[in-house]
Formats: structure tokens, sequence, C-alpha cells
């Protein structure tokens, strides 16, 4: 069975979404949460108490020990997921969503003033005393809350080569590879079900055979009007004996 094209895309992103995220309900909340970021204090309450006011220390505590980095694909299962705080505290480990939701849950249960920063492929908390770097500054920020107030910008140091090879090494380098196997097995049948179809069928690439003859045009009344016409007209035509 043949599918329209607009069928055969529609298997192909179905593929790649049930390859890539084998519980949709996982990509669901991490939209939700890059909307609604959860930063629970109350979660990193009793964490909170155990550590200094020092915001500088609390961000080395925890990059260092309390959420050491780990891609998505090794702590969720998945290319991308944002968790909650919560999440990120019971999982212990986890990329730059988890860390920075973990310190800005403690932040503001010591009440330190902290915000969300985004850029295209990090998150981090601004507090003050905090120090710019390479990955986290106002050139590569497009996202984020100032005063208590959300604002969104193109940021002015942005190389899209950078962004794309940064995006594969997040998202695709360290994907499992029989999930990677899977995915490359998929998108490559997909696409070449209707020729697949067509071998199954016996029809082949290329015509097999003699094709049928023409059918004479017109009508069957005219056919036997032309007939009737070339018979009275043949003794005409043939030469008289004498």
């Amino acid at each position: 069975m043949r599918f329209p094209r607009r069928v055969l895309v529609f298997l192909a992103l179905s593929w790649v979404l049930v390859i890539l995220y084998p519980d949709p309900g996982v990509l669901g909340r991490s939209v939700r949460n890059t909307l609604r970021p959860r930063v629970e204090p109350q979660a990193a309450a009793a964490l909170a108490r155990s550590l200094p006011d020092d915001p500088r220390a609390i961000e080395a505590y925890v990059l260092g020990a309390q959420v050491p980095y780990a891609y998505d694909w090794q702590a969720a299962g998945v290319p991308w997921y944002f968790p909650t705080a919560s999440e990120a505290l019971r999982a212990g480990r986890g990329d730059c969503e988890s860390r920075a939701l973990v310190l800005a849950s403690l932040l503001t249960a010591k009440g330190i003033p902290n915000e969300l920063r985004l850029s295209f492929d990090h998150i981090w908390v601004d507090y003050p005393g905090k120090q710019a770097n390479a990955m986290e500054n106002a050139g590569v920020q497009f996202a984020g809350r100032q005063d208590g107030r959300f604002f969104l910008h193109w940021p002015a140091d942005f190389h899209l080569g950078q962004e794309v090879a940064d995006q594969v090494a997040i998202l695709w380098t360290p994907a499992p590879w029989g999930r990677v196997l899977l995915l490359a097995l998929g998108l490559t049948l997909i696409p070449l079900w209707n020729v697949l179809a067509r071998l199954l069928a016996g029809n082949g690439l290329a015509d097999h055979g003699p094709r049928p003859a023409a059918k004479a045009k017109g009508t069957p009344g005219r056919l036997r009007r032309r007939r009737r016409r070339r018979r009275e007209a043949a003794p005409a035509a043939r030469p008289q004996r004498v």
C-alpha cells in the first residue's frame, strides 16, 4: 500500500518523537517548565541552612558537589529536559537547567536576590557580585527577568556556526548509539516505503513485458462505419482483369 507524501512526513515526525521521547509527557513538562521555571526555595531550605551566606560559595558548592554536570541524555534519558528544582535535587546531577534552578532555589531560601538568565544554549543565575565569564554575560543573553519583569532581545554576541556546534554537542553527541541506530533506520525506511510497496507488489521499478495495445480511438459506431467504407472501397482499388 502506497502512502501520500504528507502521510510519510507525518510518519517520519512521529518516529522521531517516539525514539527521542518514548514518554511524550516528558517533552510537555519540559516546555511548561521552560515557560515557567520552577524555583522552589522550600525544597532547598534544609540544604540552604547548612551553607554559608556568600552566593559565590553557594554557587561553587552547587556546581562542584550538589549537581555535577551531566547531559540530559545521561540524567533524564532524553535529548532535552527542563526539570523543576525538586527533580534536580533528587537526581543529584544535571545540566545547566538543573544547576541554575538549584542555585536559584538556595539563594532565594537565604533571601539573596537573584535572577535567571538565558542564552541560546545556556541558563545561569545572576546575583549581586556575580562575575561574568565567556558563557554567562550580558552579550550572550537573550531572555531573563530584570526587576521582576521578563525581557527578550537578540543577543549582541551571536555566532551561528558556534551555536550549531554547541547544539550538536549537547543534543546529539551524547545520544545512546542504540537510539541513534533506531532513529536512522526509521528515517531511512519511511521515505522508501512507497518504493518497497511497489517491489513487494511485483511491479518493480521498470516496466516489464509488452505494453497493452492502444485502443482505437472513436466510438463503436464510428469504427463500424470506417470498416464498411474500407470494404466498399477495396474492390475499386484493385486492378481489373481484362
